[in-house]
C-alpha cells in the first residue's frame, strides 16, 4: 500500500507531502490544477520515463519519494530479498532523482537499483491506469496475464508448470548447444590425441629399454673385434701360443720353482703360495674366457631388429619427450584427455534423452494450459460484457482470442489478444488498435472488477478514467471502484461528484500564486471541505445553501453505498 508521497521541485510543485489512506482515495480539483502531475510523480518514482521538462523552473533537480507498506506483499518482499534490500520493518522507501544534466538516480531503502529492477518492483506495488501511456491494455502482450489471473490458483499452477518446464528445457538446450560446440572443437583434438596415444601404445615401450637396447646393439655391431680380443686373451691365459706357454702354465712353473726353496725361508713359502693362487685364478679366467667365446652373439638379423627398434624410440622421443619415460607419460595423458572427450559424447546422449523427456512434459503441460484458457476465455468474455453493460457499453462485443504460437513458449502454446466490436454490425478487431481512451478505461475497470479477488497488486491508480461518463453511469463507475477498494487501495483522479462522493478520503489539488510563482498544493479535506468541493463539482453556486445541501445529501448517500459495498465485497 502507498502510505506517503513526497515531491520536490517537480513542475508546479516546490515541496509537497501527501499521506494516503487504505481503501478508496479520490483526488479532485480544477482543470489544470496539477492533478495529472501527482500521477506523473507516482509513475516517475516507479520507474517511468524521466523527462527533464518535469523539473521545476529555476531548479537543477527534481525529487520524488514514495513510502510503501509491504507487510502482506510476499512477491515484493521476495524480490527485495533477491536484490539484497533490507525491509525488516515491512516498509520500503523508493526515491527517484532527476537532474537537468541527465543524471537519474533510483534508490530503494537507500540502496541504488538499476531502473529495470525498479520497474520490476513497481509492478508488484502499484498499478496505474489512465487514458494514455499508462494503459496496460494497449500492450497485447499483457492480455494473457489478465486471462490467467482470471483463472485463479488453478491457472497460476498450470502457468508456473509451463514456465518451469520451459526454463528447464531452455537451459538444457543451451547447455547442449555449448557442449556440441565444444565437442566439435574437441573432436578435432580427439583425432590428434587418438593418433598420439595409439602410436605410443603400439610401440609397447618399457622404462629403461633404450639403454639396454643400446648396450646389446653395441655388442652386436663390434662382434668381430670382441671375438678377436677374447680369443687372444684366452690363448694367452689358458691355451698358450706356438711361441710360448700360456699364462697359467707359466704361473704353475713359477710356483713349482718357489716350492723347491720354500724350506729356506718363510718368504719363499709365501711367494710360492701366492703364485699358486694366481695360477688357479688364471685357470678360472681361462674357463670364463672360453665360455664368453662360446657365447659371443653373431646375428645380423637381430642387429637390424635392434637398430630398427632404437630408430622407432628415437622418432617417438623427438615427437613426445626426451626419454622413453617421458614418451610413456605423454601417451598416458593423451589417452586420459581422449577419455574425457569420449565421456562428453556420452553426456550429450544423456542430455538428448533428458531433452526429449522435457519436450514431452512441456507439450502436455501446454495442452492442459490451453484447455484451461479456452474455457476461461469464454467465461471472461461473458463476465466483461456483463460489466460493460453496467458501464454504458452494452452493445460492445468482447473476445479473448487465443492465437497459436509456432512452438511452445514460457507462456504456453498461444498468445492472447483482446478483441472488441464497440458497435453492432462491426467485426471484432484488436482492442489496442481501435478502442478510445474512455473505452479502454472502462474495459480496464470491468477487468479489475471481475478479478479483484485475484489481483495481487495492492494499490491501483485510476487517472480520470471517467472521461465521457456522466449521470447514472458515473455512479456505476464509482461503485465499481468501491468494490475494488474493498480489498485494494484505490487512488482515483476524477472530476465527477458521484465518484468523488464515494471516496473514503478526498484530496483537493489546487493551484495557487504566491510572490508571482505558481504552485500546486494538495490537502486532505474534512467533511465540510468535501461538501464545498462536491458543491463545486456539481456545477452550481457552490457556496449557496441549496448547492451545499445537495452536496451534503450526496455525500451521505455515497457513504452509505460505500459502507454497504465494503461489507459485501471485503474479505
Amino acid at each position: 500500500m502507498l502510505i506517503e508521497l513526497n515531491i520536490s521541485n517537480i513542475a508546479l510543485i516546490e515541496s509537497l507531502r501527501i499521506e494516503f489512506a487504505e481503501g478508496f482515495n479520490v483526488l479532485t480539483g480544477e482543470t489544470g490544477s496539477g492533478k495529472s502531475i501527482i500521477v506523473d510523480c507516482m509513475n516517475l518514482v516507479l520507474g517511468g520515463r524521466a523527462d527533464r521538462a518535469l523539473i521545476r523552473t529555476g531548479s537543477e533537480r527534481g525529487y520524488v519519494q514514495a513510502l510503501f507498506d509491504v507487510a502482506n506483499n510476499t512477491a515484493a518482499k521476495s524480490f527485495l530479498n533477491e536484490q539484497g534490500v533490507d525491509h525488516s520493518d515491512d516498509s520500503i522507501v523508493i526515491s527517484r532523482e532527476i537532474s537537468r544534466s541527465g543524471r537519474n538516480i533510483c534508490r530503494v531503502n537507500g540502496m541504488m537499483l538499476p531502473l529495470a529492477a525498479l520497474r520490476q518492483l513497481s509492478a508488484m506495488l502499484l498499478d496505474i491506469h489512465g487514458q494514455h501511456e499508462h494503459q496496460t491494455l494497449m500492450r497485447p502482450g499483457t492480455h494473457i496475464h489478465f486471462l490467467d489471473a482470471f483463472g485463479g490458483t488453478e491457472s497460476k499452477a498450470l502457468r508456473l508448470r509451463v514456465e518451469s518446464l520451459y526454463q528447464e528445457r531452455s537451459a538444457l538446450a543451451k547447455d547442449m548447444k555449448r557442449l556440441m560446440a565444444d565437442l566439435r572443437e574437441r573432436e578435432r583434438l580427439a583425432d590428434m590425441l587418438r593418433f598420439q596415444a595409439e602410436e605410443i601404445e603400439a610401440a609397447h615401450l618399457k622404462a629403461g629399454e633404450e639403454e639396454r637396447l643400446q648396450n646389446k646393439l653395441q655388442v652386436l655391431s663390434n662382434a668381430e673385434r670382441i671375438h678377436d680380443s677374447v680369443e687372444r686373451a684366452y690363448r694367452l691365459t689358458y691355451q698358450g701360443t706356438g711361441k710360448g706357454e700360456s699364462a697359467q702354465e707359466a704361473l704353475k712353473s713359477a710356483s713349482a720353482e718357489m716350492e723347491r726353496i720354500a724350506s729356506f725361508s718363510p718368504k719363499y713359502q709365501e711367494l710360492a703360495q701366492r703364485l699358486q693362487e694366481l695360477f688357479y685364478a688364471a685357470q678360472d679366467v681361462g674357463y670364463e674366457l672360453q665360455d664368453a667365446l662360446d657365447r659371443l652373439p653373431s646375428d645380423p638379423a637381430l642387429e637390424q631388429k635392434l637398430s630398427d627398434r632404437l630408430s622407432l624410440i628415437d622418432k617417438l622421443e623427438r615427437k613426445y619427450g626426451a626419454t622413453v619415460e617421458e614418451v610413456i607419460s605423454f601417451g598416458e595423458e593423451a589417452r586420459r584427455q581422449l577419455n574425457v572427450i569420449e565421456t562428453g559424447d556420452l553426456q550429450l546422449t544423456s542430455m538428448r534423452e533428458q531433452l526429449d523427456r522435457l519436450d514431452g512434459e512441456l507439450v502436455q503441460a501446454c495442452q492442459a494450459l490451453t484447455a484451461r484458457r479456452e474455457m476461461l476465455a469464454e467465461t471472461l468474455a461473458e463476465a466483461v460484457m456483463a460489466q460493460l453493460m453496467d458501464l454504458g457499453m452494452g452493445n460492445t462485443r468482447f473476445e479473448a482470442r487465443l492465437i497459436p504460437e509456432p512452438k511452445p513458449t514460457a507462456n504456453g502454446n498461444e498468445r492472447v489478444e483482446f478483441m472488441i466490436s464497440p458497435n453492432p454490425g462491426e467485426p471484432l478487431r484488436p482492442l489496442a488498435e481501435i478502442a478510445s481512451g474512455g473505452e479502454l478505461s472502462r474495459i480496464m475497470l470491468a477487468l479489475k472488477a471481475i478479478s479483484m479477488d485475484m489481483d495481487s497488486v495492492p494499490s491501483m491508480v485510476f487517472d480520470e478514467i471517467d472521461t465521457g461518463v456522466s449521470g447514472r453511469m458515473a455512479q456505476v463507475v464509482g461503485e465499481k471502484m468501491c468494490m475494488i477498494a474493498a480489498n485494494h487501495q484505490v487512488l482515483c483522479v476524477t472530476h465527477l461528484p458521484q465518484i468523488a462522493a464515494l471516496g473514503a478520503e478526498q484530496y483537493l489539488v489546487q493551484k495557487n500564486v504566491d510572490h508571482e510563482r505558481t504552485e500546486t498544493t494538495v490537502r486532505r479535506l474534512d467533511r465540510s471541505g468535501r461538501i464545498l468541493e462536491l458543491s463545486r463539482l456539481v456545477g452550481g453556486a457552490h457556496d449557496s445553501e441549496s448547492s451545499l445541501s445537495h452536496a451534503e445529501h450526496m455525500l451521505k448517500a455515497a457513504e452509505e453505498t460505500r459502507i454497504h459495498l465494503e461489507k459485501a465485497y471485503g474479505n
